[in-house]
C-alpha cells in the first residue's frame, strides 16, 4: 500500500479520547496532507499507542502532523486565580527533628531543627528525592545553620546529627551561615505537608 521502503512513527494523541477519536483525527490530517499509512494499536499499561507506518519521503510530513495533533490535544494549564498562588514547580515538605539521646544538662539548649526536602513530583513526596537540607535555628531566630544534601545522600539518623550540633559548637558553628534562604525555609514550616 506504502509503495516504498516505510519508516514507523509513534502517535498517542490526546489520553481522554478514545482510540477511534485519536486515530479519526490522524486519518483526517493525513488525508488532508495525502500521506498514506498503515496503523497498528499498540496496548499499553496506562494508555494505547498508534504505531504509524508512512513511506519515507512522507517522514518529515507525517512527524509534523503527529507533533502538532499531540500539542493541539495536550491539556492546557489552567490559570491560578489572582488570589491563588501557583504550584510548586515540584513538591516540597517539613518535618520538625528533635536531637536524639541528649545529655540532662543539654535538655533545654536554644536550638530548633526541621528537614526540608524537595522531590520532582509536583503531586507527592514518592517521586524522586532531588534536595533535602537540615536547618537549624536558636529560639530567638538570630542564628541560621544549614546542612545541604543534593541528592539522596542525606544519613537516616539526622536527628543523631541535631544531636552533634547540639553538643559540638566547632561542628555548629561550621554550619552557621548568613544565607537568606534559611529563614525563607523556615518561614515554609507552617505551609508545607509534614511527612
Amino acid at each position: 500500500m506504502l509503495g516504498e521502503k516505510a519508516v514507523e512513527l509513534n502517535y498517542r494523541g490526546a489520553w481522554q479520547k478514545s482510540d477511534a477519536e485519536r486515530i479519526y483525527l490522524l486519518d483526517q490530517e493525513f488525508a488532508r496532507a495525502g500521506i498514506p499509512y498503515t496503523a497498528e494499536l499498540i496496548p499499553g499499561r496506562w494508555n494505547t499507542t498508534f504505531r504509524i507506518s508512512v513511506p519515507e519521503s512522507q517522514r518529515d510530513k507525517a512527524t509534523a502532523i503527529i507533533a502538532e495533533l499531540e500539542q493541539r490535544d495536550r491539556p492546557q494549564p489552567v490559570p491560578p486565580r489572582v488570589d491563588e498562588e501557583p504550584a510548586p514547580a515540584h513538591h516540597q515538605s517539613m518535618l520538625t527533628i528533635t536531637p536524639a539521646d541528649l545529655p540532662a544538662h543539654l535538655q533545654d539548649h536554644p536550638w530548633e531543627f526541621a528537614l526540608f526536602s524537595e522531590y520532582d513530583n509536583p503531586h507527592s513526596f514518592l517521586g524522586k528525592l532531588l534536595y533535602q537540607a537540615l536547618v537549624f535555628r536558636n529560639k530567638k531566630h538570630t542564628i541560621y545553620g544549614i546542612k545541604e544534601w543534593h541528592d539522596p545522600g542525606a544519613p537516616i539518623r539526622l536527628d543523631k546529627m541535631a544531636r552533634r550540633i547540639v553538643v559540638d559548637e566547632d561542628f555548629r558553628n561550621s554550619l552557621v551561615t548568613d544565607d537568606p534562604r534559611v529563614p525563607e525555609i523556615w518561614e515554609k514550616l507552617g505551609l508545607l505537608p509534614r511527612i
